[in-house]
Formats: structure tokens, C-alpha cells, sequence
């Protein structure tokens, strides 16, 4: 029974009105965007980021709680998602800036590519050694999609304190290149983790466990480039019209983006962002800033509904199933990252604040998680007697979300302002 049927039953109102509202998706959006509203208000006077009462908030409403938010409801919202994806990857993009990263972009790329091997190999031996079968192919891909890293929590609370600084300048950049890496390195781990279970016709070959990848990354660099050169050819056209119209002609062009990235099967967060970079890179900072800050203005609704979704989905009840799987999973990735970023970013001469919290700002876990969660429960699905292991991932990635998005975003709120950049962005910000 929902939420609506219990409140209609002992106040006597007209069930049916209660039923229909229930079912209606305009009805429910603004349900959702009141509550999450609400939710942000009061952890954000408890000195926490809004979005993390955006997600408590949809958990508290969703299906494992009040059921204000039904599963139902959760599945009409997947075009929100989709956007809201497309836009964080956009947002991200134009953070890159080439003639900024000059000096920045090996660094980088070093931290990057180091802090996401240290957390794929910490949590494959700790996951293989708790798994009594299976367990190389259990940690092979757990290593695997412990990499990936949840960029729209992270944007969230860059804009929302408005940080700027070391920390943040590496931050953005990386988390880009993370899920980049996390995409390839899924890929050959799930092929070859599917391999050692010895099943007949599974063997697989480096090409094959290269192709998906790599053409997944082709396309969006590809149409993604593409549209974001019509787009910032067309917005140097129009750059003495007004900031409204502005607006809608990225709106369009990003929303293009994501409509083509899903016919070809490119990723929904890489194309988007080389939108965003190519865009970037085309026009001076002061009229980047001028159009970001109206654009920013059409997606805080839409970010503000994917949250609070995003908490909805969550489910509380799969938390006690984990096991010691879970645990290991859960932890170890938070040393991998912490690790992994410190040791690279000491190694190539990193200011000392990037050293010293770097690495508790990539905690937040979530969407690309998911996604290749569910790539896995699905290849496993269709492997008669091997189901389970499909499963049991899933299970625990899901659960490592619900703690990674509610008390991750808090860990990466305390790292920046340790690091002096909380509100150290303001002046920029309002240009």
C-alpha cells in the first residue's frame, strides 16, 4: 500500500483522487522537487552539502520508507536521469580548459591513472580473499567498478560552496578522466573474469575485450566533438544576443548530444563532457561565464529531481546482505583512492593541500557504478549456474552507493574546506 492510500484511509478522503494523483507524473514531479527542496534546507542549516539531503530526502520517500515515491513513479522519471547525466558531463567539459591545464594535465593524469590502479588492485585481493569461489573472478571485477567515481555528487558540491582552488582545479579534471578509465578497465576485467570461470565458448580475445570499450569512447569523442564545434561556432554568431537566448541554444545542442549518444551507444557522461570542452576551449572565459551562469539556471531544477530520484532508488533492506564482501568492498576502495592519490600526487610535487585531501574527494560512488553493476548481473544472468555472482555484486554496489552518496559527500564537504577552498570561488563564480 503507498503512502497515499494510507493517508486517504485515515483521513477519509476520496481514495480515488488519492490513486490518480498518485499515478500522475507532473503531480509526482512536484512532489519530488518539494521534498527534495525541503530535505536540502534542513541538512544544509546542519552545515551538510544540499545534495545529501536531496538523497536522504528521496530515501526517506521512496519505496524502502514512506513510499511516497513508488517504484512506479521512480521509472517515469528516467528521462530527468538521462538529462541530468548529460548536463553534469556537459558541466564537467567545460571545467577543462586547455590553456589551464598546461600546466596541470600531467599531473593529472599521473594521479589519475595511479589512484585508480591502487584502488583496483586493493579491493580485487581484499574481495578475493573473503570470497570462498569464484573469488579471482569476484575481485576482478570489484577492482574493476571500485575505479569508478560519481562525478554529479561532486559537481554538486563544487557549485554549491563554490570551491576553487588546488584541490578543486584537480579535482574536475580527474574525475573525467576517472570514469574514462573505469569504462576500459571494466570492459577487460568483466570479459576476463567470465573467462576463468573455464565455460565452454567464454574464452575470449584481447580484441574483444577491447572493441566495446574503445568504440564506446570513439563515438562520444567523435559526435561529441562534432556538435560541440556547430555549437560554439553557432554561440560566437550569437554572442551579442541576450543571455535567454543563449540558454536555449545550449540546452538544444546538449540535449542532442544525449539523444545521439543514445542511438549510438556512446556514453552518456563522455560525449556530453567533450561538448562541454570543445565549447570551452572556442570562446574567451568572461562569455563562458556569461551563458554557464544562465545555463545553470535550467539545471539546478533538474539536478535537484536526480538526486532526490537517485535516493528513492535506494534500497535500505539490501544493507544487512552484504556480508563481509560488502564490507571489504565498501572500505578498501575508500583506502584505495585515499592511497592512491596521495602517493601519486607526493610523487609528482602536488601542492601539499591536493596531497593531503585529494583523495577523500573521490569517495562519492554512484551512477557509472551502477550501470556497470548491472552490465555484470546481466552477463551473469544468461550463464546458467552462475547467476549468483551477477547478484551478489549487485548487491553490494548498491548498498556501497547508499553509504558512498550520503556520507561520501559529507567527507568530500570536510576535505575542501580543511583544504581552504569552500566559498574561496565566490568572486568568479558571480562574474
Amino acid at each position: 500500500m503507498t503512502f497515499f492510500s494510507l493517508l486517504s484511509a485515515a483521513g477519509g478522503t476520496d481514495l480515488s483522487f488519492m490513486e490518480r494523483f498518485s499515478e500522475n507524473v507532473t503531480a509526482n514531479l512536484a512532489v519530488l522537487l518539494i521534498l527534495g527542496l525541503l530535505g536540502g534546507k534542513i541538512v544544509h542549516k546542519m552545515g551538510l552539502p544540499k545534495v545529501t539531503g536531496y538523497i536522504i530526502a528521496g530515501v526517506i520517500m521512496g519505496p524502502s520508507v514512506l513510499n511516497v515515491i513508488n517504484e512506479h513513479m521512480v521509472e517515469d522519471f528516467t528521462i530527468i536521469r538521462e538529462v541530468a547525466i548529460g548536463f553534469i558531463g556537459y558541466t564537467i567539459g567545460l571545467e577543462l580548459r586547455f590553456k589551464k591545464m598546461k600546466e596541470t594535465g600531467k599531473m593529472v593524469s599521473i594521479i589519475t591513472l595511479t589512484q585508480a590502479i591502487f584502488t583496483a588492485v586493493f579491493v580485487c585481493l581484499a574481495t578475493a580473499f573473503v570470497v570462498t569461489e569464484h573469488n579471482w573472478t569476484y575481485g576482478l571485477i570489484f577492482g574493476a567498478i571500485a575505479t569508478a567515481t560519481a562525478p554529479a555528487p561532486i559537481i554538486a558540491v563544487v557549485k554549491g560552496y563554490r570551491t576553487k582552488g588546488p584541490v578543486t582545479d584537480t579535482l574536475l579534471p580527474l574525475v573525467a578522466l576517472d570514469d574514462a578509465i573505469g569504462i576500459v578497465l571494466f570492459s577487460i576485467l568483466l570479459s576476463f573474469g567470465v573467462s576463468l570461470l573455464g565455460i565452454e565458448g567464454q574464452h575470449v580475445t584481447f580484441w574483444t575485450m577491447m572493441s566495446v570499450p574503445l568504440k564506446e569512447i570513439g563515438y562520444s569523442i567523435f559526435f561529441g566533438g562534432v556538435i560541440g564545434i556547430v555549437l560554439s561556432r553557432v554561440l560566437i554568431a550569437l554572442n551579442r544576443d541576450e543571455d535567454n537566448m543563449l540558454m536555449m541554444v545550449i540546452i538544444a545542442f546538449v540535449l542532442l548530444g544525449i539523444g545521439v549518444g543514445h542511438l549510438v551507444h556512446a556514453s552518456p557522461i563522455l560525449l556530453p563532457l567533450v561538448i562541454g570542452t570543445v565549447l570551452t576551449n572556442s570562446v574567451n572565459e568572461k562569455y563562458e561565464h556569461r551563458f554557464t551562469k544562465t545555463t545553470d539556471l535550467f539545471t539546478a531544477p533538474i539536478f535537484l529531481a536526480f538526486f532526490t530520484i537517485a535516493g528513492a532508488e535506494l534500497d535500505l533492506a539490501i544493507i544487512p546482505t552484504v556480508g563481509l564482501v560488502g564490507i571489504a568492498y565498501i572500505l578498501v576502495r575508500v583506502v584505495g583512492k585515499v592511497s592512491g592519490s596521495y602517493v601519486s600526487a607526493k610523487a609528482v610535487k602536488a601542492p601539499p593541500t591536493v596531497v593531503k585531501y585529494l583523495g577523500w574527494t573521490l569517495i562519492p560512488q554512484a551512477g557509472v557504478a551502477i550501470n556497470m553493476a548491472i552490465t555484470t548481473e546481466l552477463r551473469f544472468g544468461g550463464l546458467p549456474g552462475y547467476e549468483t555472482i551477477g547478484s551478489t555484486i549487485m548487491t553490494v554496489v548498491l548498498a556501497a552507493t547508499l553509504v558512498y552518496e550520503v556520507f561520501g559527500l559529507i567527507i568530500v564537504k570536510i576535505a575542501l574546506t580543511k583544504a581552504g577552498e569552500i566559498h574561496a570561488g565566490e568572486k568568479s563564480w558571480d562574474m
